[in-house]
């Protein structure tokens, strides 16, 4: 299972740092076939924890 959150520049805050470690932290409890990532659009530069929606693609290409 893959969770997604989307996010745009003008959501990039305090809250979403918060947001990151609970999502891992959900992930991490949940087990192996877990995964979370907050996802920022294509030139945002996301804050640390969350990728872009091109990162993105390649992690999944990997799954």
């Amino acid at each position: 299972m893959v969770v997604i959150e989307t996010k745009g520049e003008h959501l990039k805050n305090d809250d979403s740092n918060r947001k990151i470690r609970l999502g891992r932290a959900w992930a991490n409890m949940s087990g192996n076939g877990y995964r979370y990532y907050m996802v920022f659009e294509d030139g945002v530069t996301p804050p640390d924890g969350a990728v872009t929606l091109s990162e993105l693609v390649r992690i999944l290409e990997k799954l």
